[in-house]
């Protein structure tokens, strides 16, 4: 045997293209550290959370009496006397049925940002999941490009040693040479789609996320393919968090309009006078009592009506979510059949004949059949397959990302 395809051998024993991801470990607790990271630490929902503690600190002030209107007066009030002092204390108190009224609408201001809150995050953990999966896939890839570039380099000294002693031609160099300029540029164009992945995984987090290196990562690709069963998928019937919150917003609507009808309600009016005539207090004191009615109805009413029509508004909203999600959920079930279909035709035939023709390209080119160019072209044909395997999965685990924001 030439030293050249000693050499070659030996370096293809200690560089292998991973067809499968078996030998990495799964960090199940990375997604969810960044996941309860972005909870704790962005801004979008520290306000939600901030809409939950001013519904309740309104609460507080549904119980509530206008302000106590006290008059004093003193000269020429009621007579001639330059002394007269006259005292008035009146006080309005708000229509019947306005505290309860407000208390209740607060309450379920309360409940509706608290439903809010609820799919503020489920919104939050999708963006992160989606970004957290494409990210793992390019980690990956570009350590098999690193790898591919690493065997390239070698081939290519390989190759101008042969050239030089004459057993091959030009052209095979040129091959290689361009081959691997080729790959370098893949490598670049795949480095920087992972530093942005990265830095959006890190906005939406809102922290520096230094644990998620990719010199540190690994990740098992198929951990969430094979523990998924569609069938159970399919059984599932779990409430989606927009729907709670669309149904809050309904019942704050109503509230609304009980709120509204209760500011046309008779107002009570409450009030105590003191007159007193040149300097003789207690002379006359006397209470009185009244109430204000709307004389014209026109602005309580189109209130009313306002209220109404957020009302329908949100049932509208609701109802069509609801038949939005429903198809949705079809199409995302159908989409996880498919591809779980892809990937297990992938593991019964694809890879494993990728192996095989990795193992018998090595006998042929041992056997002086092949060229070592010929043989890494072959190897490169496996690594794509290897690559699409490793894309499928990406694409199973992001779709079953969004069927989990689709019931919850």
């Amino acid at each position: 045997m030439k030293p050249s395809k000693t050499i070659i051998l030996l370096f293809f024993l200690f560089i292998q293209f991973p067809v499968f991801s078996q030998t990495d470990s799964l960090k199940t607790s990375s997604l969810d550290k960044i996941i309860e990271t972005a909870f704790s630490n962005n801004g979008l929902l520290q306000n939600n959370k901030l809409d939950i503690e001013n519904a309740v600190l309104q609460q507080k002030g549904a119980f509530s009496v206008p302000k106590t209107n006290i008059l004093l007066q003193y000269g020429n009030v009621q007579s001639s006397y330059n002394r007269d002092i006259m005292v008035n204390i009146n006080q309005n108190f708000n229509p019947i049925g306005s505290i309860s009224a407000n208390k209740k609408a607060f309450q379920a201001q309360e409940k509706s940002a608290e439903a809010n809150l609820n799919y503020q995050k489920n919104i939050l953990k999708n963006q992160i999941s989606q970004l957290y999966y494409k990210f793992v896939f390019l980690t990956q890839k570009n350590l098999l490009l690193q790898k591919q570039d690493s065997l390239w380099q070698t081939v290519e000294k390989i190759i101008k040693v042969q050239t030089g002693a004459g057993q091959t031609n030009k052209m095979e160099l040129l091959t290689a040479q361009n081959q691997r300029l080729q790959l370098v540029n893949l490598k670049i164009m795949n480095e920087n789609n992972l530093k942005m992945i990265f830095h959006d995984l890190q906005k939406l987090a809102q922290n520096e996320l230094s644990f998620l290196e990719t010199t540190n990562l690994f990740f098992d690709y198929e951990a969430l393919f094979l523990n998924t069963s569609i069938s159970d998928l399919a059984l599932s019937d779990s409430e989606n968090s927009m729907f709670t919150y669309f149904e809050s917003q309904i019942n704050l609507a109503q509230k609304q309009v009980v709120v509204e009808r209760s500011k046309a309600m008779p107002e009570l009016n409450l009030g105590y006078s003191s007159p007193s005539f040149d300097g003789e207090i207690g002379i006359y004191n006397f209470f009185h009592a009244g109430f204000a009615v709307p004389l014209v109805w026109r602005e309580y009413n189109s209130k009313i009506q306002a209220a109404k029509i957020k009302e329908v508004q949100a049932q509208n909203e609701l109802a069509y979510q609801k038949n939005a999600i429903s198809e949705e959920k079809k199409a995302v079930l159908m989409k996880l059949q498919n591809i779980k279909t892809i990937l297990e035709s992938y593991q019964k035939q694809q890879l494993p004949q990728a192996e095989e023709l990795i193992f018998l390209a090595k006998i042929r080119y041992k056997a002086g059949e092949i060229s070592v160019l010929q043989l890494v072209q072959i190897q490169q044909q496996t690594l794509q397959t290897s690559l699409s395997y490793l894309e499928t999965i990406e694409n199973f685990n992001s779709t079953l990302a969004m069927w989990e924001f689709l019931n919850n």
